[in-house]
């Protein structure tokens, strides 16, 4: 979906423009936010901030201001100087958030955002993730924490072995139940 793997059959569209036919223009208005980031260990955080914004051609007073803005929020402005291989998986986390922010995407797809944050900064992040959809943004995640997509998600999807089983709002979903009584019950019909 977001232009790193290739497919054979089917179209994946980002604002009317295909991923596969026009990738630099989808890409600019996506961020991906992979569970375990892979960032380059050798730059410092600032360095590596800079070099995203430069990439997605975020201008100087704009990118200051965002990185000020989110390193202030995830307590992460001291530590930009440090090379990120110092980084704790947490810190690498936040960082590639503040990256992916950077650019005022439209679209955020992130992979178990949640995995490595401390309490503090697992909250910040979910109310970053509700102003980008109030915004009129959009955000897909995946998470095996069903608690979270049920408190956070406007619409939900259940995939099992690259299948959609069910999906809709979280009431159509959901109905009287839990989505973790629904995924139970959906798991034992598919075995």
């Amino acid at each position: 979906m977001v232009g790193i793997l290739q497919f054979d059959q089917g179209e994946i569209l980002i604002n009317g423009k295909s991923i596969r036919t026009d990738p630099l223009s989808c890409k600019r208005e996506i961020a991906y936010i992979p569970d375990n980031p892979d960032l380059y260990d050798y730059m410092t955080g600032i360095k590596y901030l800079n070099f995203i914004a430069d990439i997605f051609g975020v201008s100087a007073s704009e990118r200051q201001e965002c990185i000020r803005k989110y390193a202030g929020i995830f307590e992460l402005t001291d530590d930009l100087a440090q090379p990120i291989a110092a980084y704790s998986h947490g810190m690498k986390q936040k960082l590639a958030i503040i990256a992916a922010w950077l650019h005022h995407p439209k679209l955020i797809i992130m992979d178990e955002p949640f995995v490595g944050l401390d309490p503090r900064a697992s909250h910040l992040l979910k109310e970053m993730m509700r102003e980008v959809c109030d915004a009129g943004g959009a955000i897909f995640f995946s998470t095996h924490v069903l608690e979270v997509a049920e408190k956070l998600c406007d619409k939900v999807a259940i995939i099992k072995g690259g299948k959609l089983i069910r999906s809709g709002t979280m009431e159509e979903v959901r109905g009287d139940d839990s989505l973790e009584a629904v995924f139970l019950e959906l798991e034992e019909k598919s075995c």
